[in-house]
């Protein structure tokens, strides 16, 4: 299938441009959703007309599996197209976590299914029945097995490429039919063997599987829409995308939120102290507009005047540095500024820490007791900074 998803993405993107842009990812998404309704609506008819043939509970509640994936799929498809639609008036931010509501969708009906599968399924173990197991009724299991890993892989590879949790949620339920199908094999073994029973008993692991994936769809979709750590690449191309700036001397305060496709980020970005406001400002726009052009995002930047020249730094640096490595505090200290006259007057800087860090008090006056040995005179300002790159 990854031949499939390749011809997909170049029917739909330009050469050298990338597929998970905004423009590209809504049609890309909608064609692999009518691809799953088409594929599933054809095995459904086929594992249900010979569920019924030979009378088993497995083969017909794999083939509602299979029609649950095709609701699904439909999701997908119309999950994609809410996404691409621009924003307006009530939703300034577009539409674009329609995909992740859709995600959620999926993981509702997929959870549902199995629910009322492993009633049926109990049923059917208390009252076992004859299952009449021909060689065309596996051979219908056989070629869903294979579609619908074939199905799978084209959702992960698609999700992938335009980093698309909705289409790796139906990729998951994909998979889930897949295995489920493997087990309904194993229940026609059993009977075969002369244990009626393993229809129900297989039956139920079908359902058992459809709630694990509903699980793992909808604790997915929920971080989403909750907010959660942006990864460490993105993070890393933003602030290399920064610091390409002339004049930038650090970057800091990251934070990503995710619409579907379209990024809104927020970033901070030190400055030496004593330039004029224009100069600061024109600095800033040209972060912005780099970063925005470069990753399709819209971008604000917040400027912070710092100290970077001095003696002191360097020593100011190196106390608070081995009180963090004390703390196990790894990032490097931001907004550092120090105020003089004659002599130093005030010590100002903010420490990043995890949002679990519990220790402020005491690290705080653990740092200020020796900055204040170091500067009797001056007054200690430490902020701290919870470190919150959400999605």
């Amino acid at each position: 299938m990854t031949a499939l998803a390749e011809y997909i993405i170049r029917k739909q993107v330009p050469v050298g441009e990338d597929p998970g842009l905004p423009k590209f990812r809504g049609n890309i998404g909608i064609s692999q959703g009518w691809i799953s309704i088409f594929a599933n609506l054809v095995l459904f008819v086929l594992k249900l007309v010979f569920g019924f043939i030979s009378n088993s509970i497995a083969l017909i509640a794999d083939a509602f599996h299979t029609l649950s994936d095709m609701a699904s799929s439909g999701v997908v498809v119309f999950g994609f197209k809410m996404a691409s639609k621009p924003a307006d008036k009530e939703h300034p931010f577009g539409h674009g976590r329609a995909e992740t509501i859709a995600g959620l969708t999926i993981s509702i009906l997929v959870g549902f299914t199995g629910i009322e599968f492993i009633k049926t399924s109990i049923n059917r173990f208390m009252n076992p029945t004859q299952i009449e197991i021909n060689w065309v009724v596996i051979l219908v299991v056989l070629i869903t097995i294979i579609i619908k890993e074939g199905l799978a892989q084209l959702s992960y590879n698609l999700g992938e490429r335009i980093n698309s949790s909705t289409l790796i949620a139906d990729a998951i339920h994909h998979r889930s039919d897949m295995w489920s199908s493997m087990l309904v094999l194993s229940a026609f073994g059993g009977v075969w063997l002369g244990y009626p029973k393993a229809d129900g008993i297989m039956g139920l692991g079908v359902a058992v599987m459809m709630i694990q994936s509903a699980y793992t769809i909808a604790r997915s979709a929920i971080d989403d829409l909750l907010g959660k750590p942006v990864d460490a690449n993105t993070m890393k191309i933003i602030r290399d995308f920064a610091l390409q700036v002339p004049e930038v001397y650090n970057v800091h305060d990251i934070v990503v939120h995710s619409y579907g496709a379209h990024r809104f980020i927020s970033l901070h970005i030190e400055i030496a102290e004593g330039k004029s406001p224009e100069s600061m400002h024109d600095i800033s726009d040209t972060v912005e507009k780099l970063i925005s052009q470069e990753l399709e995002a819209d971008v604000i930047t917040h400027v912070d005047p710092v100290t970077i020249e001095g003696e002191e730094i360097s020593i100011v640096k190196g106390i608070v540095e081995l009180n963090q490595k004390a703390f196990n505090l790894k990032d490097a200290i931001q907004d550092l500024r120090i105020v003089k006259n004659n002599q130093i007057e005030s010590i100002l800087f903010q420490v990043p820490v995890p949002v679990e860090f519990n220790q402020k008090d005491e690290f705080k006056e653990k740092c200020s007791l020796e900055l204040i040995q170091k500067y009797p005179n001056s007054e200690i300002m430490i902020e701290f900074k919870s470190q919150m790159s959400m999605r």
